[in-house]
C-alpha cells in the first residue's frame, strides 16, 4: 500500500513511474549524470538531476563504470560487506488462528503482535547469532497473525499468519540450497513444528503456505545482495558519516548531478524512507528550490536538537 500511494503521489504531482525497467547505464558526460539509458536503448535526459536508491555496487561500478571514478573511490565501493543475515518467511493461510499454550493462564496471550519463539533464555538468542556465522538453521524465530487484528486479512473465521526468521545466505551447504525446494519446504515445516509446540494444534491449522528465501529477495530485488535487506551490513565503518561512505554520505554522489537515496545511504535501512527523503533535501538545496513539503515534526525537533 505504500508503495501504491507513493505513486499516486508521483503521478498526481505530474511525474511518471515506469515499472519493470532494466537500467543498462547512467549517461555520464563530463563528469555530469545526464539520464540513463535503458536495456531496451531507451534514453531518458535528465534536465536537473539523477537519483539512485539502488546499492552501490549497481549504481557505480555496473552503471557507470570504473574508468570514470576515482580509484580509491572504486576501492571504497568494492570494501562494501554485505549483511550477513536475511529472512526466511513462511506465510500461512490458517483454519483459525492459533491457540497459545500459555493463554490458559492468560487469554490475552493470543491477541499479542509479534511472538519469539524457541528463545527461552539469552544463551537462547545468542546461539541463534552464532549460527549465522556458522551457515546453521536452527527453530527460533518471530511469528505473527495479522488477521487477529486486522479480520479484512482472511475469509470470516480464517487466519492470516507469518513466521519470520532471521537466517544466514551462505549456508554450511552452500547458498544454492536454498533453491531447492524440498529444502525449503522441509525447513518450512520444522518452523512450524516448532510453533506448535507452543500453540498445541496449529499444525493442523495450516491449509497451504508460500516460503520466501533470501535467495528470493535477491533475485526480485538486485540490490539486496546476499538477501541484504538493508543493502549493507551494519558496523561502525559504514554507519553515520560512513554510509555509505564520505563522499557519499550527505546523499550527494562525485558524479556531478547523482543523488543516493538508498538503505546503502545515511541514516540505513531501519529509518524507512529516511535516505529517500535527506536525498530529496539534497537536491531542492543545490537547486536553489523551495521546498514544498512541511518538515515532519521529528526532523524539526531533532534539528532543535543538534542531531541533524
Amino acid at each position: 500500500m505504500l508503495a501504491q500511494n507513493l505513486h499516486k503521489v508521483i503521478t498526481q504531482n505530474g511525474g511518471l513511474a515506469m515499472t519493470s525497467q532494466r537500467i543498462k547505464r547512467i549517461i555520464v558526460d563530463n563528469g555530469e549524470a545526464k539520464g540513463v539509458e535503458l536495456e531496451d536503448g531507451t534514453v531518458i535526459e535528465a534536465d536537473k538531476a539523477v537519483l539512485s536508491t539502488l546499492d552501490m555496487n549497481q549504481t557505480f561500478l555496473k552503471f557507470i563504470g570504473e574508468e570514470q571514478l576515482n580509484k580509491d573511490f572504486v576501492e571504497s565501493v568494492k570494501s562494501w560487506q554485505w549483511e550477513r543475515w536475511s529472512f526466511f518467511n513462511v506465510h500461512m493461510a490458517m483454519e483459525a488462528p492459533p491457540n497459545f499454550a500459555a493463554a490458559a493462564s492468560d487469554p490475552e496471550i493470543n491477541n499479542a503482535l509479534v511472538y519469539l519463539i524457541g528463545v527461552e533464555g539469552m544463551e537462547d538468542l545468542i546461539q541463534h547469532f552464532e549460527g549465522w556465522e556458522k551457515g546453521e538453521l536452527d527453530d527460533k524465530f518471530d511469528c505473527s497473525f495479522p488477521s487477529v487484528h486486522d479480520p479484512s486479512q482472511a475469509p470470516p473465521g480464517r487466519c492470516a499468519g507469518l513466521i519470520s526468521q532471521r537466517v544466514p545466505y551462505d549456508l554450511k551447504e552452500g547458498a544454492d540450497k536454498w533453491l531447492n525446494f524440498n529444502f525449503r519446504q522441509e525447513h518450512a515445516e520444522r518452523t512450524i513444528a516448532a510453533l506448535d509446540k507452543y500453540a498445541p494444534g496449529t499444525k493442523d491449522k495450516v491449509v497451504c503456505t508460500f516460503v520466501s528465501t533470501p535467495a528470493d529477495i535477491e533475485n526480485k530485488l538486485p540490490d539486496m545482495v546476499k538477501g541484504s535487506i538493508k543493502q549493507g551490513l551494519y558496523h561502525p565503518l559504514q554507519m553515520g558519516y560512513m554510509r555509505p561512505n564520505e563522499e557519499c554520505s550527505l546523499h550527494r554522489s562525485p558524479i556531478k548531478g547523482l543523488y543516493m537515496g538508498g538503505s546503502c545511504t545515511y541514516p540505513g535501512g531501519c529509518v524507512l524512507l529516511g535516505g529517500g527523503y535527506l536525498a530529496a533535501e539534497a537536491i531542492v538545496e543545490d537547486l536553489g528550490m523551495t521546498k514544498w513539503w512541511t518538515e515532519p515534526e521529528i526532523v524539526t525537533e531533532a534539528r532543535k536538537k543538534g542531531l541533524i
